[in-house]
Formats: C-alpha cells, sequence, structure tokens
C-alpha cells in the first residue's frame, strides 16, 4: 500500500473514530438532555452505565460500527456497505482500518457458520454473510446477527454494536455548516448530501478511475474532525442537544449483548426493537432488491381508515401509495461488470413487509398486492408483497383485514389506541389516519393535535420520521 492510501485509509479511521467518539460523548450525556421528568436516581444510574460502556470506563469494550446505506434500503435499515471497528479504554478510542463490508463477507467460505447457527437466523432464511443479515424488523435481532457473523469473519470479539445511517452525517452537516471540498470542486450541504456523496461513490471520477470511491468521505472526514478538535466538551454537547432525533427516527441504533446495558438501550428505545402492545400496530418496512439507490427518492403515503361496528368489531382499510420522484438516471459503474450499462437509480422494485396484530384476519387486496404471511416476528404476523415502481408513476397497494380484537363499546367513554412505529433507518411518509365510530359516539379527547372531525370520523393527517402512539377517548351521545 503506498503512502497515499495508507493516508486516505488512516484519515477514513480517524474521521469515522472522532464521529462516533463525539456521538459516545453525546450518548453518554443524554442524562442531562432528554427524559427529563423520570425519577432521577434511577435515570443516573442507567445513564452510568451507558456512559460507563461507550467510553470504556467500566473495562474495555470492543465496538461495530455498521454503515446502512438506507438509499438502498433494507427491511432493518440499509445495506450495510462500510464496516468499521474499534476499542474504547478509560475514554481512549483505538480505531482499525474502515473496511467495505466485502473485505470480511469474502472470508465467509473459510468459516464454518453451520457449527453455530443459533442467532443468525432471519425470516427470510438463514444467513451466512454480514451484508445480508439487516433483514429483520426488530433490529435487536440484526445487531446479534452481526456481531456473530463479523466475529466468525474477523476473528475479533464484539461487545456493542452501533448502526449509523447516512441522516446522521446531514445532522453534522446541519450543526457544523457547509464544508467546501476544493480537490472535487464541490460545496457539500445537508440537503446535496445525497447528490455529493452517495451516488458520487457510486459513479464518481474515482471509481472510474479505478481508485477507492469513499476517497470523498475521507476529506468530509477531515473536515469535520477539524471542526470537533476545536470544540471544547461542553460545546459539542450543547450542539447535540437534539441527537434523541436521530435516535427516535432510528437512524442511530444500538445493540449490546450485556443485559443490563441491553435494557437501558431498550428502555430508551435506543434498540430498534419492535414496540410490544395489546392493542392495534402497524410496521411498514421496505427492502430494495433491485439494488440501487432510489429509496431514498420515494415519496410514501400510509392511509389507514378503521371503521367500528357497534359491537366493537374492527375493519382497517390500508393504502399504502408510493411515488418515485426520481427519473432512470446516474450511469453506474460496477468493477465487477464493467461492460454492462446500468444506472444507479432505476425503477424501484422492494420487497414491502407488514407486522399486524397477531390473528389479524386478511379479507381483500388489491390485484397488485400479492400479499403472502411468512413468519411471526416480535408477537406479530409478518407479511410481505413485492412493490415495483415506474418512475414519475404513484403506484397503490391495498390491503383490508379485521383487527383481531373487540373494542369495548359497552359504556358511555370508549378508548382507541393505535400504534405505528418507524422502519429501523426509515424514510419520512405522509401518514392519513381516520378512525370512524359508530353514530352514536364522539370524540372527547385526545393526544395529538390538528385533528379534522367529520362528524362521528376522526382523521389525523401529518408528516411522521418517528413512532406514533395515538390515544382518543370517545363519549357516547
Amino acid at each position: 500500500m503506498g503512502k497515499s492510501a495508507k493516508k486516505s485509509s488512516l484519515v477514513k479511521s480517524l474521521a469515522i473514530a472522532t464521529v462516533v467518539f463525539g456521538l459516545f460523548i453525546i450518548i453518554a450525556n443524554l442524562g442531562g438532555l432528554i427524559d427529563k421528568v423520570v425519577i432521577k436516581t434511577t435515570k443516573i444510574g442507567d445513564y452510568k452505565l451507558l456512559s460507563e460502556s461507550l467510553l470504556g470506563l467500566n473495562g474495555k469494550k470492543n465496538i461495530l460500527l455498521l454503515f446502512m446505506n438506507n438509499a438502498e434500503a433494507r427491511t432493518g435499515g440499509g445495506f450495510i456497505g462500510t464496516v468499521g471497528y474499534v476499542t474504547v479504554q478509560n475514554g481512549k478510542i483505538d480505531p482499525k482500518p474502515v473496511r467495505s463490508v466485502y473485505y470480511y463477507d469474502w472470508k465467509f467460505l473459510d468459516v464454518n457458520y453451520r457449527e453455530d447457527t443459533k442467532g443468525m437466523q432471519s425470516n427470510e432464511g438463514t444467513l451466512y454473510n454480514l451484508r445480508d443479515g439487516n433483514s429483520s424488523l426488530d433490529w435487536r435481532s440484526n445487531g446479534k446477527r452481526a456481531a456473530i457473523i463479523f466475529e466468525k469473519e474477523s476473528g475479533l470479539p464484539v461487545d456493542i454494536v452501533i448502526s449509523i445511517t447516512p441522516e446522521v452525517l446531514k445532522y453534522l452537516l446541519g450543526k457544523f455548516g457547509p464544508i467546501d471540498i476544493p480537490e472535487y470542486n464541490r460545496i457539500i450541504t445537508k440537503d446535496n448530501l445525497l447528490e455529493t456523496i452517495q451516488l458520487d461513490v457510486e459513479y464518481g471520477t474515482d471509481k472510474r478511475a479505478g481508485k477507492d470511491p469513499k476517497t470523498i468521505l475521507s476529506f468530509v472526514g477531515d473536515k469535520i474532525i477539524e471542526r470537533i478538535a476545536s470544540m471544547q466538551t461542553r460545546d459539542i454537547i450543547s450542539s447535540f442537544e437534539d441527537v434523541n432525533r436521530l435516535i427516535a427516527r432510528h437512524q442511530l441504533l444500538l445493540y449490546s449483548f450485556d443485559e443490563k446495558l441491553a435494557r437501558i438501550l431498550n428502555d430508551k428505545k435506543m434498540d430498534g426493537s419492535l414496540i410490544r402492545i395489546a392493542s392495534d400496530y402497524l410496521i411498514i418496512a421496505e427492502s430494495n432488491y433491485s439494488v440501487d439507490k432510489s429509496n431514498a427518492f420515494i415519496d410514501r403515503v400510509t392511509n389507514k381508515k378503521i371503521t367500528i361496528a357497534e359491537d366493537g368489531t374492527a375493519t382497517v382499510e390500508l393504502i399504502m401509495s408510493r411515488l418515485q420522484t426520481q427519473p432512470i438516471s446516474f450511469e453506474y459503474i460496477d468493477p465487477h461488470h464493467p461492460n454492462v450499462i446500468t444506472n444507479l437509480i432505476r425503477a424501484n422494485k422492494s420487497t414491502i413487509k407488514l407486522a399486524l396484530p397477531k390473528g389479524a384476519n386478511v379479507v381483500s387486496t388489491s390485484e397488485n398486492t400479492r400479499l403472502g404471511k411468512i413468519d411471526n416476528e416480535g408477537g406479530y404476523d409478518v407479511y410481505i408483497f413485492n412493490s415495483e415502481l415506474v418512475p414519475l408513476e404513484k403506484s397503490e397497494y391495498r390491503i383490508t383485514y379485521l383487527l383481531p380484537f373487540k373494542y369495548d363499546l359497552s359504556s358511555d367513554t370508549a378508548v382507541v389506541n393505535n400504534t405505528y412505529q418507524l422502519q429501523s433507518g426509515g424514510w419520512p411518509y405522509r401518514l392519513i389516519h381516520t378512525i370512524q365510530m359508530p353514530q352514536e359516539w364522539r370524540l372527547i379527547k385526545s393526544n395529538i393535535n390538528k385533528l379534522e372531525q367529520k362528524g362521528n370520523q376522526v382523521i389525523y393527517d401529518i408528516m411522521v420520521d418517528s413512532d406514533q402512539s395515538l390515544s382518543f377517548t370517545y363519549g357516547k351521545k
């Protein structure tokens, strides 16, 4: 390896280490930033263990970093294209070179995985490589699977897994401001990140010239290093006070083998686990099988109407609308097939996966929604169908089902609770939530604002980028 290649690798490692260390500091100090209305002794104890673990203050910690590209969606977030590994002890971080996921997966043939497949299963079959391991709805399964596979491929131990999407980098750019990269004649902002980073990595001049296509990331990392290095720790913390939004949006996820730490991550909703509730629930996740970056350019609408009959029976009409807003574009240079002409953005082909309450009865689907039940995950029934989009043309997929329980309408008041969970690494979508009650019922109160009421019908129409827990209390006239 030449000097320039070594320098590039070193810069990338330092960039990743610095950014992650900054995130460690932020997460470790979340106790003073969020969830203030809790029992202080509990919070102090939880965040003490969290900070000690992430900063290696209670012993050396080996941390696997998964960089998920949610522009190439997977059920558990995005394609794991880049992998990092750091050890942390007493606040000192020691990074290994950042690698392409194929660096490790090319070794899988030399590893006898079949001796131990426990924890490596998904509802899409047995997985034996890291790049395809991001397939479960519950991200804890993905984190555990990634750790097991990585340990077998690399021979390195893993204590904690952290998953990061490009939205984290966009967040950093939003805090630090634009970054000028004169070597590429580009000014990178949070608004043009996709075009200048994710796309340039795949079809840019470096890839055409046979260089490391992630070189541009090194320059970005170097600039971020300079800006973080000039800040005091207290300034870093104050600059990242809303980092919990990244966690709420499932763009930053953590997994730990340690039971106590795992409990804290679950309690703080940092682990991407499925929400366990006994009422109405829905998660819609997508996984791109056309292997391009078109998921970043889709407008999504979830239109769900719940009609509740006088006996409490609930019928759900679910319409999922998808529109690819970017035409086929960006010539794609695949080093493995240099003579095949293709594009980075193509007609999106995705498998859509839904989790419905266990026992929900699907009564009908639209002709283009060939729904199949594949598994049970997290106590929910899991269904899939394929979505193939024609760029710039909207497609709708319809499913009608009965909830497996009845709402209690036996008294003068009734409560209707509904939960929507965002896919790990998920993109924002428009939610149109409608409840149609029997004629004599009217809404008394709700935990949300901006509701439209039409007689006994309530409509909640909003753009969402995080989990939604809705509660409606009705009274009988």
